[in-house]
Order: structure tokens, then C-alpha cells, then sequence
């Protein structure tokens, strides 16, 4: 189709330059499908307009530093785990469930923020909103420290993951921008490490503040830690949304003159209205997306049921202390990790493999077979770690069953948002929003049921349960989008096939 750019870097070398760009004008617009199309053609340096033509180190530079920012949320929703019991007392909260409603209405912020601030990010670029929301995260984050009931510090938690999980789905957005499909394995990896840890780190730390300090100070340190990144941030990154691109910078290398415009300008002349209800409609009128956020959001709820339960499993039923149990977070950190370098040593030597036996050109489906990869292992670790939780064997093993649940959850989540990015091209924030909302209803309701699903059934039959539903979920999903993904993205409005600019995306390999 005249008017795509095309980027067809040498193999192994992601630094080669495009030789022929094309852009689509403004009088290209009006001329029908079936009449000649005229276009430009430039073979210059690289294009500041276009992040998909910057050197690899710089967009992995971009992908890095999101990574930081996009891990101080993760960090905040389960630092205060192991203060449950200072909690109850500091606030005097009677009921366990309104204590868990205080750790889980982080996780409601999750899914709602995103659906109203992710579209500025179409609108107004990303780098804006990035920058914005980090700074209203720092000063809900700090107000949580002072918090004097539990309505406080739970309302504030709230705010703070509203912004929060906005800086998440837009960093999506900043992945989607800047990498060709078959570079998404190695990027993603990188992008995704950091928040993957977040979760970890956070009780980790917590559980020695609990003991050796207080847990006020978890909030203030984290908020200052969040300043430290908020400047290197504001430093070193770089717009790059396309259309917000161009609109500043009036003269570039890709525009011979002021009337070429980039071919997806369109998106950005919507009302912010109608970008605000996208991942609405994304989630009531799109199939993938309800499959997909609802394997997502059966596997973050599950994660944050053994995350908030944690410290009761080791401080009850094994005898540690506050501290010594918060390093059994380590274990899904491990856990997190080897997913994470999994998919980055898998997913783009799959894409290619793939991508060459289907003529060189890419496909969402490619992201499937190590999809199901994580389908597989995630309903194993559960069986593991309940059934060796449930007979107090040594602590090494429940360690190692949830480490394989942890493994197979962030290769489903990585594939999964990779699949989406793929398949929603510049609408990928809003896809990722409307699959992250999903994932924030389960992440705010299971946890609430946690406590009594293991008091009433034990941890061996309470995870049992969750593994045969995540089989059920899990185990047809990714033969189901292998067979009619295509089919589905053929028939969507939203999807990068329809989209002008998705060759972009779809780079031959």
C-alpha cells in the first residue's frame, strides 16, 4: 500500500538505517484505493520524527528508563504487605477483609486511571503524560505516609495507582512507538523486568521496615527514590509519539514540505472524548480483548492472593520472622526474572523463525507458541506450592512452586501485551489500558476472598482450584488466537492491519 514506510533492517544488526522511506501527503488523502498514488522518497540520515529509525541503543535507553519509572507503582502496591499487622493496630481495623480492601483498592486504581488518562497520551504525546503522572504519584505516595485511618491511607493508595498505572500503559505506548515487531523480545524483556520486580522488592524492603522501623517511612522513601528517577527522566527521555512529534517540530528530514504529514496524524484530531471511552468499547466490543483480559486478570488476581497472603503463610504456619519472611518474596522475584529473560531469549528467535517460513512477513500470532509456554507453567507452580505449603514441607519447596508460577504469569503477561501491541498498532495504550482494567477488577476482587478461600479449603485444595481454572482459561486461549487471530484482526477496526502506518510494525525480517 503506497504511503507505508517500510524498515527492513540486515539481520543482527538493528542499527541498520532504513534505504527507502515513503510518506503519504495530504492530497494522497482523497485519491481512491484503486487510483495511483503519488509519494516521496528520501534515503537521508536517520528521521527524528520517526522513533522506529533511531539507533537501537538510544530506543533501549527509552525502554530502560521507562522501566525504572513503571516500577515505583509495583513497588508501592505490596510494600505495605507485611504491615498488616501495624495496620490493624495503627487504625484500629477489626474486620480482615476491610484491612485486605486497603492493600487491594491499589489495584482498582490499576484499571481506572488508564482508561482516563492513557488517551492524552494520543493526544498530547507521551512524554507529557509520563512526566505528569509520575509527578502526581510522588505526592500521592508521600500524603499515604501521613495518613491518620485507614480510609486515608487507603484513599490515597488509590490516587497514587491511578496516575501510577497510567505511567504502565503508557510506557506500553512508548514500546509500541519505538521497536519493529521482531525487535519486541529483547525490548520487552528490558522494559518489563523492572515492574516485574516491583512487586518483590516492595515487601521485601517492607518487611524490614516493619521490624526495624516504621511503615510510614516505606512511603517517603519510595517517593524520594521516585524524585531521583523522576529527574533522570526528564533529562534523558525523548517524545516518542509520531504525530505529537511532527506537530512541534514543523520542519523535519521526514517532511520535504509543510503539507507531508506522517499517515497516522489522523488519530490525533479525535475529542479526548472519544479517546477516553476507546478502551471502554476495546473491552465490551473486541473478543481478543476479552479473552485476553481475562486470562490476565485470573492470573494478576491469583498473583496478588499469594502476594498479600504471603507473610501469614511464613509468619503462621512456618514460625518466621517479619523480616526472614519477607525474603521468601525473593523466590517469585527469581521467579519474575527467568521469565522475563525467557521470553527474551525465546520470543524474537520464535518471531523470526516464524516470520522467514511465512515469507518475511510478521504476524501477531507469532507471540502464541511461547504464549503457551506460560499457560503451562503457571497452573503447575500453583499445584506445587499448595500442596507443599499445605504439609509444611521445607520452605525451600513452596519457594520453588511459586517461582514457577511467577515464571509462567510474566511470560503470559509480556506475550500477551506484546500480542496486543502488535495487533492494536498506534492504539496500543488503549488496548493495553482496556486489558489492564480487566486485570485491575480481578487484582481488587480476588484478593478480598484470599484469606478465607485458604482458611476454608487450605492452601493444597484453595490453589488447586485457581490451577484448574487457569487450565481451563489458559490451555485453549492460545490455540484459539492461533486459529482465528488473524481472522478476528481482519474483521476490527482498531487492529494495525487496518491501521495506514502498520508496516511499520510489520518489519521483514
Amino acid at each position: 500500500m503506497s504511503g507505508n514506510q517500510s524498515i527492513t533492517p540486515k539481520k543482527g544488526n538493528h542499527d541498520e538505517l532504513p534505504k527507502e522511506k515513503t510518506y503519504v501527503t495530504v492530497e494522497e488523502k482523497d485519491v481512491t484505493a484503486e487510483e495511483d498514488r503519488s509519494s516521496e522518497t528520501y534515503t537521508d540520515s536517520p528521521d527524528p520524527s520517526n522513533p522506529l529509525t533511531w539507533s537501537f541503543r538510544r530506543r533501549l535507553s527509552l525502554a530502560a528508563i521507562i522501566s525504572l519509572l513503571v516500577a515505583l507503582p509495583p513497588i508501592s502496591s505490596t510494600m505495605l504487605a507485611p504491615a498488616n499487622t501495624l495496620l490493624r493496630t495503627d487504625f484500629n481495623i477489626t474486620s480482615s477483609t476491610k484491612l485486605q480492601l486497603v492493600f487491594s483498592i491499589y489495584n482498582l486504581g490499576y484499571g481506572i486511571g488508564p482508561l482516563v488518562l492513557a488517551p492524552l497520551s494520543e493526544m498530547y504525546g507521551r512524554l507529557l503524560v509520563i512526566h505528569s503522572c509520575t509527578a502526581a504519584f510522588l505526592v500521592f505516595n508521600t500524603a499515604a505516609g501521613f495518613a491518620r485511618s485507614g480510609l486515608q491511607l487507603g484513599a490515597f493508595r488509590f490516587l497514587s495507582a491511578c496516575v501510577g498505572s497510567t505511567i504502565m500503559s503508557v510506557g506500553s505506548g512508548v514500546l509500541g512507538d519505538s521497536f519493529a515487531q521482531h525487535e519486541f523480545g529483547l525490548a520487552g524483556a528490558v522494559y518489563g523486568l523492572m515492574p516485574l520486580l516491583g512487586p518483590v522488592i516492595g515487601p521485601v524492603a517492607g518487611g524490614f521496615a516493619v521490624e526495624y522501623g516504621s511503615w510510614r517511612w516505606m512511603c517517603w522513601t519510595l517517593s524520594l527514590v521516585g524524585v531521583v528517577l523522576q529527574c533522570v527522566a526528564l533529562v534523558f527521555l525523548r517524545e516518542t509519539h509520531r504525530p505529537t512529534i511532527l506537530r512541534r517540530e514543523k520542519a523535519t528530514p521526514a517532511l520535504k514540505s509543510g503539507k507531508d504529514i506522517p499517515c497516522d496524524e489522523q488519530n490525533t484530531n479525535e475529542p479526548w472524548s472519544c479517546k477516553a471511552i476507546r478502551p471502554l468499547k476495546l473491552l465490551a466490543t473486541q473478543p481478543l480483548i476479552q479473552f485476553l483480559g481475562l486470562y490476565l486478570a485470573f492470573l494478576t488476581g491469583v498473583c496478588y492472593i499469594i502476594e498479600y497472603t504471603f507473610p501469614t503463610l511464613w509468619t503462621e504456619r512456618y514460625n518466621q520472622t517479619t523480616a526472614n519472611g519477607g525474603l521468601n518474596y525473593i523466590a517469585i522475584g527469581i521467579g519474575f526474572v527467568v521469565g522475563a529473560l525467557t521470553c527474551s531469549y525465546l520470543n524474537d528467535r520464535v518471531y523470526k523463525a516464524l516470520t522467514a517460513r511465512n515469507g518475511g512477513t510478521g504476524k501477531p500470532e507469532f507471540r502464541i507458541p511461547v504464549m503457551l509456554l506460560g499457560a503451562l507453567l503457571a497452573p503447575a507452580g500453583l499445584f506445587w506450592y499448595g500442596w507443599t505449603a499445605q504439609a509444611g514441607a521445607h520452605w525451600i519447596l513452596p519457594d520453588i512452586g511459586i517461582a514457577i508460577y511467577a515464571k509462567g504469569f510474566v511470560i503470559g503477561i509480556v506475550n500477551t501485551h506484546m500480542y496486543v501491541v502488535d495487533y492494536y498498532g498506534s492504539y496500543a495504550a488503549s488496548a493495553v489500558a482496556a486489558v489492564s482494567f480487566a486485570q485491575a477488577l480481578f487484582g481488587f476482587l480476588l484478593p478480598l476472598f484470599g484469606p478465607a478461600l485458604y482458611t476454608s479449603l487450605g492452601y493444597g485444595w484453595g490453589n488447586s482450584i485457581m490451577g484448574f481454572i487457569a487450565i481451563c482459561i489458559g490451555w485453549p486461549l492460545p490455540a484459539l488466537l492461533w486459529k482465528y487471530g488473524e481472522v478476528l484482526q481482519s474483521n476490527s477496526p482498531y487492529s494495525a492491519r487496518r491501521q495506514p502506518c502498520s508496516a511499520d510494525k510489520n518489519a521483514h525480517v
